[in-house]
């Protein structure tokens, strides 16, 4: 069965305390494991656990647990804690919390299952679930609360990898048990009830695509927000789940040309709702090409405008309960997507002011070294977040900032008091940046990539190559103040660093931050440098002719994604490059062709020409699956092409794999899988590279940005 048929329409995008909530797709859970020996079984598809979409707790889906328990054999089924970005850490004083139904009514409480909490190189005890268990039944969702505290052989500050359950006593005949919303919860939260009736503020259809926006009050007993739809006003069917977090969701309908009707309610931490909201009704029309393509830039310039920290308004990769992780790159993509959202009417001026202004406000006071700030912020209390306990500043982290910045000052260009004190304060953060002192030893035009704390002596990879490098070029030598000679666009752009010839650098970066992050997050995180050199540095030429596909690659073939060549052109474009040696535009278009003969002769699962974009998991079975922003994004360059794969992949697609905040990280063809989360850089470049195709707007900023305008000219004399 293709995926067209199997995504589900349930689902929540959710907290990082929760390991089971809904399964993406339809059919089975592809992030459980099932094993069994001997006598003993357990039904499973491709040895996961099937889901059940008619009986569940919370919409759209349970899992299906059907097991025999030989006396002659053992069986154990994982549940991976699937969050890539962030793995849980457990307090003592927590539970671990979730319901049951029990279907067969031959299973008493010694056939239920056994329970245990994994980590990276241990696992707990393992406990009775009928131990929690109140009030055993049949055919109803129980209740089963454990404390942490039972759990022995549990390292609190060690993230959890997932759970297991394992065979108790044999027993004859097969057991059928359901469970569902299986999470760790604090044993504080609020109990308040919740009396008032929820606010549905608004439901409006865009092709098979309705979005609901609601009004959420400021309730801390208030968990989820539950979406019904009726297709009669009469009878309601809950849909889906969102957790408070969101301001509003997209819910995916079956029909075009016809009415539905809506209503939501507040859910506390008991699952016991509110009551309902007032019911909006509204009738789906099919979209034409102009209007999806404004429906997939709103979702991917809604994932910013939601994921952000209200201390510092920069942008919340990590959803964590002690400290709030802030990212400054990304959160230079978070600004170029806001303009466009303003610019497309899809968010208020003010607010993205409001929003960029707090930032600035924020780095202001941020420690920094040189002008420079490390790749990470806690966004409460200002202080850096540093990788492998390595005290360092992030050059291309602050260039992506810097440069977007840059691209605000031209975009907020009113003479009112509060875009002119923007103006002055990003201003003073691009002249405090010495970046004549940020060059490898023996260079004068070289930029090294990372910088150690004042006082330390580390030595770091340097920059160069068609990638982000050339922006932090373009901007050292445009700087006011502390320019790095003109010198530096043949030596330092055009000449790469031989460190990166590692294989962890030729990974896809969706791959690298998904193994980085599962590296125990921020403090234990994957160096792939360690092994750095402490001489000169050395540099090659970008150079490597070669013929792949029919076509020209100027740089040679690495195998690396293709974001890494769109990201420079987030902001310039190609054409203000007017180098004798490299025709950017030519070589881009190449490149992306190259990579699409590639995909659609090797296939990844679809039989459409269109669909196409891949990375390989890092891992043993070699799985492919589709990264949904390499193809859209390739409109900033074949027009055709990129707009060819938005459609195709929300046409074919949509029902899951398009949300509120855009297409999600990835799809798999292959094994009807889809990724639970996003990334910040993917969301940026459908939103970015589709908008300077339509109208050139962050484009056209940048090239009137003054100190590069002035730098283009002495590079490249005056465009003709």
């Amino acid at each position: 069965m293709s995926v067209i048929g199997i995504l589900e329409k349930g689902y929540a995008d959710t907290y990082p305390e929760v390991v089971f909530d809904n399964s993406l797709v339809k059919g089975v859970y592809a992030k459980s494991k099932v094993s069994y020996q001997g006598r003993s079984w357990v039904e499973n598809l491709n040895h996961h656990l099937l889901v059940s979409d008619t009986l569940f707790f919370t919409p759209g889906n349970a899992l299906s647990l059907q097991y025999k328990s030989a006396l002659e054999g053992e069986w154990q089924v994982d549940l991976q804690y699937s969050r890539q970005k962030l793995n849980y850490q457990i307090e003592r004083s927590d539970h671990l919390v979730l319901k049951l139904f029990i279907k067969s009514e031959n299973t008493t409480a010694h056939h239920l299952p056994k329970i245990s909490v994994q980590q990276k190189d241990s696992e707990t005890n393992e406990l009775e679930l009928a131990s929690y268990i109140k009030n055993f039944d049949y055919n109803k969702w129980i209740d089963v609360r454990i404390p942490i505290a039972d759990l022995k052989n549990l390292h609190v500050k060690e993230s959890i990898t997932g759970l297991r359950f394992t065979q108790n006593r044999a027993g004859d005949g097969t057991h059928h048990l359901f469970i569902d919303q299986v999470e760790f919860l604090s044993k504080s939260v609020s109990r308040v009830k919740l009396s008032s009736p929820a606010i549905l503020s608004s439901a409006i259809a865009y092709d098979k695509q309705v979005r609901l926006q609601w009004q959420l009050p400021l309730t801390p007993s208030i968990r989820y927000i539950k979406i019904y739809r009726s297709e009669d006003n009469k009878v309601f069917k809950g849909v889906g789940i969102r957790p408070v977090s969101m301001q509003g969701c997209l819910d995916y309908v079956p029909d075009l040309n016809k009415t539905y009707y809506y209503k939501i309610a507040w859910v506390d931490y008991n699952y016991e709702e509110s009551p309902f909201s007032e019911v909006k009704e509204v009738k789906t029309k099919k979209l034409d090409e102009t209007g999806l393509l404004d429906l997939v830039q709103e979702a991917h310039v809604n994932y910013f405008a939601e994921n952000y920290d209200i201390n510092s308004g920069m942008y919340l990769p990590f959803r964590m309960k002690e400290r709030a992780v802030v990212s400054v790159k990304e959160s230079g993509n978070a600004i170029l997507s806001l303009i466009v959202g303003v610019e497309k009417e899809r968010i208020n001026r003010s607010l993205a002011l409001n929003r960029i202004s707090r930032m600035v406000y924020f780095l202001t006071k941020a420690q920094h070294h040189l002008g420079i700030f490390p790749a990470y912020f806690d966004g409460r209390t200002g202080l850096p977040e540093h990788r492998n306990n390595e005290a360092t500043y992030d050059v291309l982290a602050t260039s992506s900032m810097i440069e977007a910045l840059l691209v605000a000052r031209q975009y907020f260009s009113k003479d009112d008091d509060i875009e002119a004190d923007l103006r002055k304060r990003i201003t003073t953060l691009w002249e405090n940046i010495k970046w004549n002192e940020l060059v490898a030893d023996g260079y004068n035009d070289v930029l090294v990539e990372k910088i150690a704390m004042a006082g330390l002596t580390e030595h770091y990879p340097t920059l160069g190559g068609i990638n982000e490098s050339i922006n932090a070029y373009l901007l050292a030598m445009s700087s006011p103040k502390y320019a790095i000679p003109l010198s530096a666009y043949e030596n330092g752009i055009k000449n790469i660093d031989l460190t990166y010839s590692s294989d962890y650098n030729k990974m896809d970066s969706l791959a690298k931050d998904t193994i980085s992050t599962l590296m125990r997050s921020f403090r234990f995180a994957v160096d792939p440098l360690r092994n750095r050199p402490t001489d000169m540095a050395n540099r090659v030429s970008i150079f490597q002719d070669t013929i792949l596909y029919g076509e020209r690659l100027l740089f040679g073939f690495s195998g690396s994604t293709l974001l890494n060549l769109y990201k420079p052109f987030f902001t310039i474009d190609p054409k203000l490059l007017r180098d004798k040696n490299v025709n950017y535009e030519q070589a881009l278009r190449n490149y992306i062709q190259v990579r699409k003969r590639r995909d659609n002769e090797i296939g990844v699962g679809s039989t459409s020409s269109d669909i196409w974009g891949f990375y390989q998991r890092m891992d043993s079975v070699g799985s492919y699956r589709i990264n949904p922003a390499i193809a859209p994004s390739s409109m900033f360059i074949l027009n055709e092409e990129g707009k060819k794969a938005v459609l195709a992949l929300y046409d074919n697609y949509g029902e899951n794999f398009f949300t509120e905040y855009g297409f999600r990280a990835w799809l798999d063809l292959r094994n009807n899988d889809v990724s639970d989360e996003y990334f910040a850089t993917n969301q940026a470049a459908i939103t970015v590279c589709i908008e300077n195709a339509r109208s050139g707007l962050i484009w056209n900023l940048y090239k009137e940005i003054p100190e590069i305008k002035a730098l283009l000219t002495k590079l490249f004399g005056t465009a003709e």
